[in-house]
């Protein structure tokens, strides 16, 4: 599976980054890449983690978005 994993911080595009072969069984390969894109946006009051799962182009489903900065999603849902 390829993804490209997106952060923005204060509405703009901080880092991209193509993880070509992301096993979905390596759960601590997949934890470890998390926890770094986190933590690279988590400085800003603002701010949003933006999956694109390549392998399903043009699907408009293929986005997965997360954050605090909700202006460039798509039916933003608040998390308690």
């Amino acid at each position: 599976m390829r993804v490209a994993v997106r952060g923005y911080g204060d509405g703009r595009l901080l880092f991209e980054e193509i993880v070509e072969e992301l096993e979905t069984d390596e759960t601590a390969d997949f934890r470890a890449i998390a926890q770094k894109h986190v933590d690279r946006v988590a400085e800003y009051k603002r701010h949003m983690i933006e999956l694109e799962f390549l392998d399903y182009a043009p699907d408009p489903n293929r986005f997965f978005r997360f954050g605090t900065d909700t202006r460039g999603m798509l039916l933003p849902r608040r998390i308690r």
